[in-house]
């Protein structure tokens, strides 16, 4: 999936300097706000702080050779730097292609989840790039992806977090039911064609949006404390960089006028 929207990101041939323009200073119409919003919770996704605390918990470190735990946070850097580079481009990829193919035209109203692999064909796609089926793909497995990563949170969380200590195919269980079920319910008793479950996919990902500095702001608290970290302690430019960063991926946005909103950290 990544590949195809890649080569459709060619095929558009966005303006390479406004695209740059609007990543450093983005503007939004009101009518957007809740779409970015959105965006920065179902990329980020709060869970996810927890769950890659518990992976760098689970790895076999001698903690008490100073040289071997920078080592392993030097790799864990490159880690998740890679993963968020490659997440980031397939971000843009997928944006662009929407935005250039389908923005300011009469279907951008009705395009949602449902239908937007027979928007991607029509436009795209060929006998020979299908792209509706590698949309449906990409879509399990994002889905999937996504699952899974906010269960093994959940059961990290319960595991560990909490000190409440359960059987494996008890925790298993209890933390993939909280899942499971609430899918299994919206799939069967709601009309997939319905444009509520758009809106429904939406708010769950500005409810993302919204419980992030719930999950950053106690980390960074934590490992700015020497008593906590000892010498491993964040030093001033990672703090400064994290407010910057942070106000600026949570924008308090006002309404200049009925058509921009200037985001101002």
């Amino acid at each position: 999936m990544a590949v195809s929207f890649a080569v459709m990101f060619g095929e558009t041939k966005p303006s390479g300097k406004e695209l740059l323009i609007g990543l450093v200073v983005p503007k939004l119409s009101s009518k957007t706000i809740k779409q970015a919003v959105g965006i920065v919770g179902c990329i980020i996704m709060p869970h996810n702080v927890f769950l890659h605390s518990a992976l760098v918990q689970s790895r076999k470190i001698d903690t008490n050779k100073k040289s071997r735990v920078l080592e392993a946070v030097y790799y864990y850097n490159i880690e998740s730097i890679l993963a968020l580079i490659v997440s980031f481009f397939i971000n843009i990829c997928v944006t662009t292609v929407f935005a250039k193919g389908f923005y300011g035209s009469k279907q951008a109203d009705s395009i949602g989840l449902e239908n937007a692999g027979q928007y991607l064909q029509e436009k795209y796609g060929t006998a020979f790039f299908p792209i509706l089926y590698i949309w449906a793909v990409g879509l399990l497995a994002s889905g999937q992806s996504s699952t899974i990563t906010g269960t093994y949170a959940g059961q990290f969380v319960m595991g560990g977090f909490l000190n409440l200590r359960l059987k494996k195919w008890l925790r298993a269980m209890i933390t993939r039911s909280f899942a499971i079920i609430p899918t299994m319910i919206v799939a069967l008793f709601f009309d997939t064609e319905d444009p509520t479950m758009d809106i429904l996919n939406e708010a769950l990902n500005v409810l993302q949006s919204i419980q992030i500095p719930f999950a950053l702001i106690p980390l960074i608290t934590l490992v700015s404390k020497e008593q906590i970290m000892g010498s491993f302690v964040i030093g001033p430019i990672t703090k400064v960089s994290f407010s910057l960063s942070f106000a600026y991926g949570n924008p308090v946005c006002r309404e200049l006028n009925n058509d921009q909103l200037t985001v101002a950290t």
